[in-house]
């Protein structure tokens, strides 16, 4: 999100009488809402969740600071809380900072029953983002390699030098830098066993598997013809990784 939700044309009621209330409250981004869905109180977790300042927040589309989903749209969630066909809802989403940054999330909605007046506050909203270490960056989108990335990386976490790399791969020293230098700053990590490290933390790699394997779903290799097998970065034969469904079937 390269822009600030838009904000709506009417502004709503503001409640200065629980906002320093609402500042002690650090732990968990906290949010009032009118019948409209536009911001009418904040906390302060909440505007560093959403990297905008108290007075920008007051009138912004609530809905807007989350990545659209393919379930029930947040908008129909509130639509059933605000007609009483359901007292709240709790939905993972993606919240999405005034500086495009993504983050999953839990958003946790009630309604407040009766609303003091028609425009006042009509929902609390908590939105909870799971604790990460400082300095690790929640990552906003899966993590898509290339054919040779993917296998660089395979050959990476099997503890392949970068020459062995380049002459199991038809590459230049340089060319296998490159790759993995690539990779180093798409995961924001330092080194190589913080790639391979985040690489099982994210789940791009498939925990154990040995030789290491990327994930399908985290690669655009292109299908390897009927009959033949992918071109492997080690020397040896690969053993299969684990198949739970073969291993109960036995």
């Amino acid at each position: 999100m390269e822009e600030l939700p838009e904000r709506l044309d009417r502004t709503p009621e503001i409640h200065p009488e629980i906002e320093d209330e609402w500042d002690d409250c650090s732990a968990v981004g906290l949010v009032h809402v009118d019948s409209a869905l536009r911001i009418t109180v904040t906390n302060s977790a909440f505007r560093e969740l959403v990297a905008v300042g108290h007075a920008e927040s007051i009138g912004l589309s609530f809905p807007d600071f989350f990545r659209p989903t393919p379930r029930p749209s947040l908008r129909e969630h509130f639509d059933a809380l605000m007609t009483g066909r359901q007292p709240g809802f709790s939905v993972p989403l993606t919240l999405v900072d005034a500086t495009g940054r993504a983050a999953d999330c839990r958003l946790t909605c009630v309604r407040i029953t009766p609303a003091p007046r028609p425009g006042a506050c009509a929902a609390l909203a908590t939105v909870v983002v799971p604790d990460t270490p400082p300095g690790v960056r929640t990552v906003a989108a899966p993590v898509v390699l290339g054919e040779v990335p993917a296998q660089i990386l395979e050959g990476v976490a099997y503890g392949l030098s970068t020459q062995q790399l380049a002459s199991r791969l038809a590459l230049s020293s340089h060319g296998v830098d490159y790759h993995v230098g690539a990779m180093l700053r798409k995961l924001d990590v330092p080194n190589r066993s913080a790639l391979v490290a985040r690489a099982y933390a994210l789940g791009i790699l498939v925990p154990h598997c040995w030789p290491p394997r990327v994930r399908p779903r985290h690669t655009a290799r292109r299908p390897a013809p009927a009959g033949t097998a992918r071109a492997d970065p080690t020397d040896g034969p690969r053993p299969d990784c684990p198949d739970p469904a073969r291993d109960q079937a036995g």
